[in-house]
C-alpha cells in the first residue's frame, strides 16, 4: 500500500513533487479508502489517483521517477542498466534523470512511503549523477535513509553510516547479530561503502537484516508494479501441457464480451519466432477451424483491454499498486470507469490495491467517480521550464476559486479554473504553412 512518493530534480520537475496516496480530511467516498493497523496505529490510503495535464506539462515524468527508483533498488546501484528490458529509459540512462534547465548541477531526491506485510517503511536516496546529459560524472549516494515503523534505523551519507539503530527490527536481524554489535557495524559499513552502491542491498543487507532488505526488495519487485507505457504491455503467458495447440481463457473471452467485443474466440499459442506465446482470434469456417494474429485482425482498444486486464487482475489478487502511463489510450471512457470502480469496491479490492494512471480524458473529473484527493494537476511553467503537482484538493472550498465535492470538476476544468490546461489554436500557424506552400508552387 503506498502512501507517498516524493521526488526533487528529476525531468521536468526542477523543485520536485508530492504524490499523496494518504487521504484528506474530506467527507466523500469513504468507500473508497483503504486502511490498516501498524502498531495499533490506523494508516489510510486511497485505492486510486488520476494525473491531468497538458502534453509535456510532466505526467509521464510522475510514473518514470516511480518506476526509476523501483529499478535502483532492485539493481541496488545508481549505474546505468546493461539492458532497457522495462522500457524504462531513464533509469537505464541516469543521465536522462536531472532537471535540463539548470546551471549547475544537484543531486536527485526520492523519499517514498509505504505498507508490506505489517511494517510502514519509508525509504528516502539522494543521488548525484552529474548534469543533465553529463555521461562522464563521478556518481555518488549524497545520502540514504531507511526509517520502519517512523523509527530511524540507518542513515548513510556519501562516505560514512552516521546513524545505525537495530533494536526496533530485533525480529529481523541476521542469524548472530546482536543489537548490541550495532557500534561494531557502523564502524564496517563505513570503512566498506561503495560510493554508487546502496547501502541497503550491501552492507546493511550482508550485517544486519537480510530478511528485512528481501522484503523490501520484494514489495518493489510484486507489489509496486509500473508500466511507463502502457501501450507496450504483451501479455504472455505459460502455455498449460506441452505448449502445442490454443489455450482458450476463458476468463478474457468473458471480459471481452463484457466490453461488448464480439468475433472470434481470444486464445493464446506458441510464437516459435519470438519464443513465447501470442494472442490470436480463432474462427469457424466450413466446418473448420482457424487462428489469426490478433494484431493483424483486432482493434488497437481490443488488444490492449485483453493485455492489460491480467495485470488489473493480478493487482486486485495480490494488493498490488499498479501505476500506468495513458492507460486509458484507444479505450472507451466507461471501461476505464468501470476499473476505476473495481478499485473503489470493497467486496472486490479486498486486498488493498491501488491504480494510478495519467490521462486527458476530462470524463473522469466526477464528484461521483473520484474524491477530490484522488484528482491530481500537473503544469509546466513556460518561463523555468518547470513542472508542479497539486491535487484538486488543495483548492479552497469558498471564493471564486473554490472547488466543494459537489462542484461540475469537468466543466471548471475547461474554464481553466483549476490550470493544468493550455489554451491552443493552429490555426495562424497552418494558414500560414499552407500560403507559403502554394507561394512555392507558383
Amino acid at each position: 500500500m503506498l502512501l507517498y512518493f516524493k521526488c526533487d530534480n528529476f525531468k521536468s520537475f526542477c523543485d520536485g513533487f508530492y504524490f499523496n496516496m494518504e487521504p484528506e480530511k474530506i467527507t466523500e467516498l469513504g468507500y473508497s479508502v483503504l486502511g490498516q493497523k501498524i502498531n495499533g496505529k490506523s494508516v489510510r490510503a486511497l485505492s486510486a489517483s488520476v494525473i491531468y495535464g497538458p502534453n509535456a506539462a510532466g505526467k509521464s515524468s510522475v510514473i518514470n521517477a516511480m518506476s526509476c527508483l523501483r529499478q535502483i533498488v532492485l539493481r541496488g546501484n545508481i549505474r546505468d542498466a546493461e539492458d532497457d528490458k522495462t522500457q524504462d529509459h531513464v533509469s537505464a540512462k541516469m543521465a536522462y534523470a536531472p532537471f535540463a534547465f539548470q546551471t549547475e548541477p544537484r543531486p536527485i531526491g526520492f523519499d517514498i512511503s509505504f505498507v508490506t506485510n505489517g511494517m510502514k517503511v519509508r525509504y528516502c536516496l539522494s543521488l548525484f549523477v552529474g548534469a543533465f546529459l553529463q555521461y562522464n560524472s563521478n556518481r555518488y549516494i549524497d545520502d540514504e535513509t531507511l526509517y520502519i515503523n517512523d523509527i530511524l534505523i540507518f542513515k548513510r551519507t556519501r562516505d560514512a553510516v552516521t546513524q545505525l539503530s537495530v533494536k526496533s527490527i530485533s525480529n529481523y536481524l541476521n542469524v548472530g547479530f546482536f543489537a548490541s554489535d550495532e557500534s561494531g557495524a557502523q564502524k564496517a559499513m563505513s570503512s566498506n561503502i561503495t560510493e554508487d552502491a546502496l547501502l541497503l542491498t550491501t552492507d546493511f543487507f550482508s550485517f544486519c537484516s537480510k530478511k528485512l532488505v528481501n522484503e523490501i526488495q520484494e514489495w518493489f519487485n510484486k507489489q509496486f508494479v509500473i508500466f511507463n507505457s502502457s501501450n507496450r504491455i504483451r501479455f504472455s503467458p505459460s502455455l498449460p501441457g506441452d505448449g502445442s495447440g490454443a489455450f482458450v481463457d476463458e476468463s478474457i473471452n468473458r471480459i471481452a464480451q463484457e466490453a461488448g467485443i464480439t468475433g472470434g474466440t481470444f486464445a493464446y499459442t506458441n510464437d516459435p519466432e519470438r519464443h513465447r506465446s501470442k494472442l490470436i482470434s480463432l474462427w469457424q469456417k466450413n466446418d473448420e477451424s482457424f487462428g489469426i494474429d490478433a494484431e493483424k485482425i483486432e482493434s488497437n482498444g481490443t488488444i490492449r483491454l485483453i493485455n492489460i486486464m491480467p495485470a488489473i487482475l493480478a493487482a486486485l489478487q495480490t494488493g498490488s499498486v499498479l501505476a500506468m502511463d495513458e492507460l486509458d489510450a484507444s479505450f472507451h471512457p466507461m471501461i476505464v470507469m468501470n476499473l476505476i470502480s473495481l478499485f473503489h469496491n470493497d467486496d472486490v479490492n479486498t486486498k488493498g490495491a491501488q491504480i494510478i494512471f495519467n490521462t486527458h480524458n476530462p470524463i473522469y473529473l466526477n464528484h461521483n467517480l473520484l474524491r477530490r484527493d484522488e484528482i491530481k494537476f500537473v503544469e509546466r511553467d513556460k518561463e523555468t521550464k518547470s513542472s508542479s503537482l497539486y491535487a484538486l484538493s488543495n483548492f479552497r472550498t469558498n471564493g471564486v476559486a473554490s472547488v466543494r465535492k459537489t462542484s461540475d470538476y469537468m466543466r471548471n476544468y475547461f474554464i481553466n479554473r483549476y490550470g493544468a490546461i493550455e489554451d491552443i489554436d493552429f490555426t495562424d500557424i497552418v494558414l500560414e504553412i499552407l500560403e507559403n506552400a502554394e507561394k512555392n508552387e507558383n
